[in-house]
């Protein structure tokens, strides 16, 4: 079964990943000693690019607005606000 991805803070190349995952038979792969290793050192290395928290002042009107649209959307705000920053800076 093939499931779509509606997520709107996820971009395009985010959403074919995730999409390509779709198609993998991990029965085919269980006993892949050679690509279980490889799939768990980029495990590893994704868990050492932790997210870092930060404390950002911003008016309560301008709150007020983003957790509006964020609702709007189906996001908390939190998440709205991340992927507004990540798609500024790519």
């Amino acid at each position: 079964m093939r499931k779509t991805i509606n997520n709107n803070y996820i971009d395009e190349e985010e959403k074919e990943i995730i999409e390509s995952l779709n198609d993998l038979d991990l029965k085919s792969i269980k006993n892949d000693v050679k690509n279980i290793n490889k799939l768990k050192n980029a495990a590893k290395d994704y868990t050492k690019k932790q997210d870092k928290t930060i404390t950002l002042r911003i008016s309560s009107d301008d709150l007020e607005k983003i957790k509006i649209i964020a609702t709007k959307n189906g996001l908390r705000y939190q998440t709205f606000i991340k992927s507004i920053i990540h798609r500024f800076l790519t």
